[in-house]
């Protein structure tokens, strides 16, 4: 196993043919296909633990100084119209609208088994992570 620096560098690793496969994100692997690279995009453990889908926020501040603006924003946000430009833009956002289209070779939100996360636990431990593995492979990158 080898952890490269990116996900770039995975999705181009990948691509080249240097590695058969390689664990990455929606944007990259997307990208990837869209490039016509030779590389097909499998959604992890289907039938077990499930695929690690790592979640977007939109938040209103409580108490903050625009509210009415803010939720303007977040409506604006959760339109059918963003949705679709972020599923076809870049970043590959994978939409929860069923009617909003996803890119060719990716999967519907309710065709991907989710892992089940705790993101209060994994929070917890963030610091410690920090401290430890995160600060190991970050000096190993360097």
């Amino acid at each position: 196993m080898k952890m490269l620096s990116s996900n770039g560098e995975v999705k181009r690793a990948v691509a080249s043919g240097d590695y058969a496969f390689g664990l990455t994100d929606t944007d990259d692997a997307a990208g990837a296909l869209q490039e016509g690279k030779p590389v097909g995009v499998v959604y992890p453990d289907a039938e077990g633990l499930g695929t690690l889908l790592i979640p977007n926020a939109v938040v209103l501040i409580a108490d903050g100084p625009n509210a009415e603006n803010g939720k303007k924003f977040i409506d604006y946000v959760l339109s059918p119209e963003v949705e679709k430009a972020l599923a076809e833009g870049d970043a590959r956002q994978i939409p929860l609208r069923p009617g909003v289209a996803v890119p060719a070779g990716m999967k519907r939100l309710e065709e991907i088994k989710a892992m089940k996360v705790d993101y209060a636990k994994v929070a917890a431990k963030l610091e410690e992570l920090a401290r430890g593995f995160l600060k190991d492979w970050v000096e190993k990158q360097r």
